[in-house]
């Protein structure tokens, strides 16, 4: 029995392939703990190649059957096929899977090398079938080529959708989480298939593209060379506005803007003069297109209070028909308002009425959109503010330059007292307003008749004792 050929075949199927299971299971272990490359060959040798040779080893040797056994051919031709498959899988790993970035290897689409693996996987069946079987090739080849024309014919979209797609995975003009735009619909590249391409557009829905519109149409890139987004805005300002004036407003308005890029700065540059209207162009710079709808947003809101402030007029299109009611409050009644808001302060209530008169005329009506800033911490006092309506936080900067609340002030209360002293001062802290703020503006000259007034005794000391109780805060926050 020892001098039989079987024994030796029986030796390895009862020793070897137990021995061989183990060693590679104790690698296939140490591969997963270690996340090694070999992992998926190492597993396909020990799941496939090794049960199916030794099933062949098994029929064939052992057993003794015939060649032309059926089980036997079965056995041979699951044997080939997991070699085949093994040794592709091997190949892609070193060819491939541990190329460097950069090199022709690492830019090949996942999708077509397991393409490629498949025709091959083909072929190694073709092969099998020829040498195993002892079928005839050519007859089978022929019969393929009928059947992949009339195939071919029939599916002729669908094929030219998934050529598109191998063509546009090799080619590469976008990757998963780009922002690409196709005609006039604008996503995120979610899903990258055979067939189609799948965007995710702002409102949030999902927008299929076929490869071959994909191929045939213009597509754009909006990531690259680099995500920067350049949103352009076109504007119109009334032909009496000085254009400076304009540029510098609009640039007010978008910088600081939560979202807009301060390098590259914002530009403005006049585009056009219309029939009523000049027109101009705001470039402004976003990290990428997703931040479009919310900076605009944003945007547009914050210029109107800006646009307000500085007396600018943005007309109405001149084909619109509109009968115009004034809707803002006149020059009395912020008067008016300005009056009893001064009276409402107790230390500014017992000034000389006269005087009470001519700082609530004097005045000047500011609104501010929330989250705008109202004065920049360090930035040279020209006036005191007295808030009619709203809220804002006076944050400051510590030395981890992370802005810290000190103080919120409202209705009745003052800011930037500091410009009281009559001296060029600079402000110790930023003023931002919580919601939409109106303020009245006292400039140097109208706080000096303050001042200056007999019974502005109280006045003082309250400005006084305000400037130190922020001034201790200060000192505690450094």
């Amino acid at each position: 029995m020892i001098n039989s050929p079987s024994f030796f075949w029986l030796l390895f199927v009862v020793l070897g392939f137990p021995l061989s299971i183990l060693v590679l299971g104790e690698s296939i272990l140490n591969l997963r703990r270690q996340k090694g490359k070999l992992l998926e060959p190492v597993l396909a040798l020990r799941n496939l190649v090794l049960p199916t040779l030794v099933l062949y080893i098994v029929l064939s040797k052992v057993i003794g059957w015939e060649d032309e056994n059926i089980f036997v051919k079965l056995a041979e031709t699951f044997m080939w096929i997991s070699i085949i498959y093994t040794s592709l899988t091997f190949l892609n790993l070193f060819l491939f899977k541990s190329a460097q970035a950069g090199s022709w290897q690492s830019k090949v689409p996942e999708i077509f090398l397991d393409t490629g693996r498949f025709f091959l996987v083909l072929v190694g069946v073709a092969i099998v079938l020829s040498t195993v079987w002892g079928q005839n090739l050519g007859s089978l080849v022929a019969a393929l080529g009928v059947g992949s024309l009339v195939i071919g014919l029939a599916l002729q979209d669908s094929l030219g959708n998934i050529f598109s797609g191998i063509v546009l995975l090799f080619e590469r003009p976008f990757q998963l989480g780009d922002w690409i735009k196709v005609g006039e619909t604008a996503g995120k590249v979610k899903e990258i298939t055979w067939r189609s391409v799948h965007l995710s557009t702002k409102a949030g829905d999902v927008v299929i593209v076929p490869n071959s519109e994909l191929s045939k149409g213009r597509v754009t890139n909006l990531n690259l060379p680099t995500p920067t987004f350049e949103m352009n805005i076109v504007l119109d300002y009334s032909c009496d506005d000085p254009p400076n004036k304009v540029k510098s407003v609009i640039l007010e308005a978008a910088l600081g803007l939560e979202g807009v890029l301060s390098t590259p700065p914002p530009r403005v540059v006049t585009r056009q003069y219309g029939d009523f209207s000049i027109k101009y162009l705001a470039m402004i710079y976003l990290p990428d297109f997703s931040y479009e709808l919310t900076i605009k947003d944003r945007f547009l809101t914050r210029l109107w209070y800006v646009n307000k402030r500085a007396g600018l007029t943005m007309p109405y299109p001149t084909s619109t028909s509109f009968e115009y009611h004034p809707t803002s409050i006149s020059l009395e009644k912020q008067t008016e308002i300005a009056r009893k808001s001064l009276l409402a302060i107790p230390a500014v209530s017992k000034l000389d009425p006269e005087l009470l008169d001519i700082l609530s005329s004097q005045g000047v009506w500011l609104d501010y959109a929330r989250d705008e800033v109202v004065i920049s911490q360090g930035e040279v006092l020209k006036g005191m503010y007295l808030v009619i309506s709203g809220t804002a936080n006076l944050l400051v900067t510590d030395k981890s330059d992370h802005q810290q609340i000190i103080a919120k002030v409202s209705e009745g209360e003052f800011f930037a007292e500091k410009a009281s002293l009559l001296t060029e001062q600079n402000s110790d802290f930023t003023v931002k307003a919580i919601e939409d703020i109106t303020v009245l503006f006292l400039n140097k000259s109208a706080i000096r008749l303050m001042l200056e007034d007999s019974l502005s005794s109280h006045l003082v000391h309250e400005l006084g004792d305000l400037m130190e109780l922020r001034r201790r805060t200060l000192d505690d926050l450094n």
